[in-house]
């Protein structure tokens, strides 16, 4: 399963404009991955400006960003430290999935060949040290920090007073909205931070323990959670998590 935030983009990838938000897809299976990446690379094609869209993608072996760039599709990974290569849609899928099936790497090849025969040996040379990378990504991550994630606005860590100052005023209930699909956040003045989604009747379908440290980021108060994103402050009574904006309930 995949997670895949659509930017200026329809649910289906298919149409793209700035009025699309930010939308999140959670349990993403492969099949649906790839006519994601098959729709995007159509609609991409064509020039959508002032919009930018893009795919963000989350799996199990790392982070990567789908770009529509001057028509052609612009891979970027912070995770594997790979950024701008023009790729396909099924040599990205590929090395998403961190699939190696020799009929797949035969298909890539011959694309890279009737693109640019000189460009295509370096760009199947990636390609190749892209899947075994992925496939030995475990261990690699194990002997090195974590690099920083891109996708985050710029921060700062709190201390002393003024974090706890922070993390008592913050401390509440928020929630996106009643009904199946909306999210609700309970932050307590300790850091720990409890996140729900919702389903038919308002209970809850899916639930997740994290914890949080007092920041500021583009001069707003903020929490940097444990696993690796921002909790924003807009005012008193707004915050924005992963691209939904929650409004306090309680106190």
């Amino acid at each position: 399963m995949f997670t895949v935030t659509l930017h200026h983009l329809s649910a289906d990838a298919k149409r793209v404009g700035v009025e699309y938000p930010d939308r999140e897809q959670s349990h993403v299976t492969e099949q649906q991955l790839r006519e994601l990446i098959t729709a995007f690379a159509a609609v991409g094609a064509r020039d959508h400006q002032p919009a930018t869209p893009e795919l963000r993608i989350a799996a199990a072996n790392g982070r990567f960003v789908v770009q529509a760039v001057d028509g052609r599709l612009r891979f970027n990974s912070w995770t594997i430290r790979v950024g701008g290569a023009d790729l396909t849609p099924d040599e990205i899928f590929a090395i998403v999935t961190g699939t190696d099936d020799p009929a797949e790497g035969a298909k890539a090849a011959e694309s890279f060949r009737r693109e640019n025969q000189r460009s295509s040996r370096r760009r199947l040379a990636l390609i190749a040290a892209l899947i075994v990378g992925t496939n030995s990504l475990t261990a690699w991550m194990l002997l090195r920090p974590p690099p920083p994630n891109p996708f985050l606005p710029e921060y700062r860590l709190l201390a002393g007073g003024p974090a706890e100052r922070l993390l008592n005023d913050v401390a509440g209930e928020y929630q996106t909205g009643v009904g199946e699909g909306h999210r609700g956040m309970v932050i307590k003045p300790d850091g720990r931070v409890h996140w729900i989604r919702f389903g038919p009747k308002g209970e809850t379908v899916e639930e997740t323990d994290l914890t949080a440290k007092a920041a500021q980021s583009q001069g707003r108060p903020a929490l940097f959670t444990s696993d690796d994103a921002l909790i924003e402050f807009l005012d008193g009574t707004l915050m924005v998590f992963h691209g939904n904006t929650y409004r306090r309930k309680a106190p």
